[in-house]
């Protein structure tokens, strides 16, 4: 079986890179810290990975090793709104319309039934005076995903499940949602934020740099 790739296994690396493969105690980067990092830099990864591929395909698409489907907690209806309503695992990344969240649909007696249709907050109002068919419609509020019906049916005991992009674990043990061929990519984006933000030294033996530390 093959090794899978934690985000804790990648913290190491970087730690051990940084300080010449001794980190101690004196360290001054903590793994909650470089955990900032890595979860900022994955959405720069992954991106630059998506318009590479529409480059030599000339299709723009997530690579499928970045998603992964969620089951939603159970359906909540607004008092507000009528809306039913669930909290996302994470905000969905800033990618084009469709792709920060790929599908979102029910399963029904142990089957996938039908997916939502989703729905652009600013044209929520005007579609509300449209004639709309008997679907699901959603829409998303920062971590929030919203569901409206077409025909007023209700979604009690409805299990929903989302499938996205993610850019965050909630263990950073757990496995990485990340092709191997991003792996060096966001290794190199941690370290150049910590040297950036922190000015760390580092010896770097090349034969043609003068010797003494370097922070490049």
């Amino acid at each position: 079986m093959a090794i899978s790739y934690t985000k804790g296994m990648l913290i190491e690396r970087v730690k051990k890179h940084l300080a010449n493969g001794f980190p101690n105690s004196s360290f001054v980067i903590t793994d909650n810290e470089l955990l900032l990092y890595i979860d900022a830099s994955i959405p720069f990864v992954m991106k630059g990975q998506m318009f590479e591929n529409a480059k030599v395909t000339g299709f723009l698409e997530v690579p499928d090793a970045y998603i992964v489907t969620y089951a939603l907690p159970t359906l909540t209806i607004s008092s507000t709104t009528g809306e039913w309503f669930a909290t996302l695992p994470q905000t969905p990344i800033e990618l084009p319309t469709g792709y920060s969240i790929t599908d979102v649909y029910f399963s029904m007696n142990g089957a996938k039934s039908f997916s939502a249709l989703p729905l652009t907050n600013k044209r929520n109002t005007f579609r509300n005076l449209l004639p709309r068919p008997s679907v699901v419609f959603f829409r998303v509020e920062s971590n929030v995903i919203y569901f409206q019906t077409g025909n007023g049916i209700l979604l009690f005991n409805q299990h929903a499940y989302v499938q996205m992009p993610i850019s965050r674990t909630s263990d950073k043990n757990a496995i990485m949602s990340l092709p191997d061929g991003a792996l060096e990519m966001l290794f190199d984006k941690t370290v150049a934020k910590c040297l950036q933000r922190l000015q760390i030294p580092q010896d770097i033996v090349k034969d043609n740099l003068p010797s003494g530390n370097k922070t490049s």
